[in-house]
C-alpha cells in the first residue's frame, strides 16, 4: 500500500494545498473609517509604515497589520475619531488638508505623513474638548 501525501492530493484537486486564511473584518472596518476620513490608501501606508498592497490587503481582510503598525493605525483611527466628535466625514477631509495655524501653518496630514502625528492628534484633542 502507498501512502498519498497532501502535495498529491492537492495536485489531483482533492485538497487545497493551504488552508484558507481567516478573514480580519475589524482591520478593514479600521481602513475603511479612515479612507472615509480622507486619508487614501497610499498615504495611510505611507503613514504607518506599508506598502498600498499591504493596506490593500488588510481593507479586504486578507491580512491584518503586525507590530509597530497596529500601533500606528490605530493611532491614526483615534485620531479621527477625536476629529469626528467635532466634524463630519467631509469635515474631517478638509481639516487634514488644510493649513492649520496651530501647527505651524502646515498640513494635518502633511505632518502625519513625517512622523509628527502626536502634534496632531494634540490638536484634533484641543478641538474635540478632550484635553
Amino acid at each position: 500500500m502507498t501512502k498519498t501525501t497532501a502535495g498529491q492530493l492537492a495536485k489531483a484537486g482533492t485538497v487545497s494545498a493551504k488552508p484558507a486564511r481567516p478573514s480580519s473584518p475589524t482591520f478593514g472596518l479600521i481602513v475603511q473609517t479612515l479612507t472615509n476620513s480622507g486619508i487614501t490608501q497610499g498615504q495611510l501606508g505611507q503613514a504607518v509604515g506599508a506598502s498600498t498592497r499591504t493596506v490593500q490587503n488588510w481593507a479586504s481582510g486578507d491580512a491584518s497589520p503586525k507590530g509597530v503598525k497596529v500601533r500606528r493605525l490605530l493611532d491614526l483611527k483615534y485620531l479621527v475619531e477625536q476629529l469626528q466628535t467635532a466634524y463630519t466625514n467631509e469635515g474631517v477631509q478638509i481639516w487634514l488638508q488644510s493649513r492649520n495655524r496651530n501647527l505651524g501653518s502646515e498640513r494635518p496630514l502633511d505632518l502625519i505623513l513625517i512622523g509628527r502625528l502626536d502634534e496632531v492628534v494634540e490638536e484634533a484633542e484641543r478641538i474635540s474638548g478632550a484635553m
